[in-house]
């Protein structure tokens, strides 16, 4: 049982998130409550790092509560039980980490005591820690000065003006096209390899007839992507001493006339040798 309980802990803190990890983790979909419910991001991430211990506490793992909110009256999604002020208080579970974000903005958008903190610029996250602490949110004296001291450790107050989330969007465009010339570039790659092989096959066929180094027109690994597929095949030979154009249709296995319409204007009386004819 001990050693059961041990590798349960192990798997529930052992990959303990850091808060610089949990902020880049949870900033977008913090930007999004902010951009819907005009509640600053800074203080939105502040807060869920700062009640959530950067997602490491036992509620943010076992409920996906990153904001430490109670039940309170009218609750009626799933409940965890934790010691708090009192013993065995009751605290709100999410089926997912995003539930939780979006309940903490109605959570502040929907009681009147937070209503004066809507009137406060979006920027003004000085303000909006202070005002927090005034409404009751927590009942740490400090709380207001630890949330501030979060916003600007961590330049949070950047994602309140859109600047630090212009560039990570942009930043997510410039990968997705570079992901789109990656593949654009892999499946030329693929294409530029089937037409060597083919080349390749062309060459071997060749040399297997004539015994001489292959006569193609493939040259480079950029004309074989350019190639029509059936030019790839295309057979050459070179006249030698002897040769007639009845002798090389036999040794190739195809007929004069082919070799007529393979080599226009070719005559048989001017056969010379070193006269390169096509064959296929």
């Amino acid at each position: 049982m001990f050693i059961l309980l041990l590798f349960s802990a192990l798997g529930l803190y052992g990959q303990r998130l850091t808060r610089q990890q949990y902020i880049d983790k949870y900033k977008d979909i913090a930007i999004k409550q902010m951009h819907k419910h005009k509640i600053p991001a800074s203080i939105i991430l502040a807060q869920a790092c700062l009640e959530s211990n950067n997602g490491n506490s036992t509620l943010a793992v076992k409920a996906n509560n990153h904001f430490g909110i109670k039940c309170h009256d009218g609750w009626k999604g799933k409940k965890i039980r934790q010691n708090d002020d009192k013993r065995r208080e009751c605290f709100r579970k999410y089926d997912k980490a995003i539930d939780s974000f979006t309940d903490h903005s109605l959570f502040l958008t929907t009681r009147p005591r937070y209503n004066s903190l809507f009137d406060l610029p979006i920027t003004d996250y000085k303000s909006w820690a202070h005002g927090l602490k005034a409404a009751g949110y927590a009942t740490n004296r400090k709380y207001a000065s630890l949330l501030i001291d979060i916003i600007e450790e961590f330049e949070l107050y950047k994602y309140d003006t859109g600047e630090a989330y212009d560039k990570s969007k942009a930043g997510s465009k410039a990968a997705k096209r570079a992901a789109k010339l990656q593949a654009k570039r892999q499946k030329l790659e693929k294409k530029a390899a089937k037409a060597a092989k083919r080349a390749q096959k062309a060459n071997f066929k060749y040399y297997e007839y004539t015994g001489e180094t292959p006569q193609t027109t493939v040259k480079t690994l950029a004309d074989a992507v350019q190639a029509p597929k059936g030019e790839v095949n295309i057979l050459m030979y070179k006249v030698k001493q002897g040769d007639t154009l009845y002798s090389i249709a036999r040794k190739h296995g195809i007929t004069v006339d082919d070799i007529y319409r393979l080599n226009p204007g070719i005559k048989a009386t001017d056969l010379k040798i070193g006269t390169e004819l096509k064959l296929r």
